[in-house]
């Protein structure tokens, strides 16, 4: 749900391709960076880079970019870092939990509106990361046309 793949076709070797992915890319975020990635670029054409263009306490949600050039290809695999997956799976066992004890106890059928909460949420989330993975992929296909 939270992964996802590109690949962009280039007329570039790939070399050139290292090369002018190399400048966009620091090791480390720092505070009032003019990069748009964080992450690292080896020579031998494997890349693991996040997006900093929307760096802020409320845009931690970037996705991780795994990258592998061959020739002239470049395959992208986005997914969210591991904290959120398993933030996420606590966050939905403890809403199964919660449910299944409200209404063990007073068998109630509003209970069950706390679904629509976390499908609301779960939705809201997958959004976010679709859109920061459009934006990531645009701004690296812009590299290398």
């Amino acid at each position: 749900m939270f992964k996802k793949s590109h690949t962009i076709k280039t007329s570039l070797s790939k070399e050139e391709i290292i090369k002018i992915l190399q400048p966009k890319v620091e090791n480390y975020y720092r505070d009032n960076s003019k990069f748009d990635f964080e992450g690292n670029v080896n020579l031998n054409g494997n890349f693991f880079i996040k997006p900093t263009f929307n760096f802020g306490p409320r845009n931690q949600f970037r996705p991780e970019i795994i990258g592998k050039i061959q020739d002239s290809l470049i395959e992208l695999e986005f997914a969210i870092n591991t904290f959120l997956k398993r933030l996420f799976l606590f966050i939905i066992t403890i809403e199964f939990v919660f449910v299944l004890f409200i209404y063990d106890k007073f068998e109630v059928l509003q209970v069950l509106l706390f679904f629509p909460f976390l499908l609301i949420f779960i939705l809201t989330l997958k959004l976010t990361f679709d859109s920061k993975v459009k934006k990531s992929i645009v701004l690296l296909e812009s590299y290398f046309k």
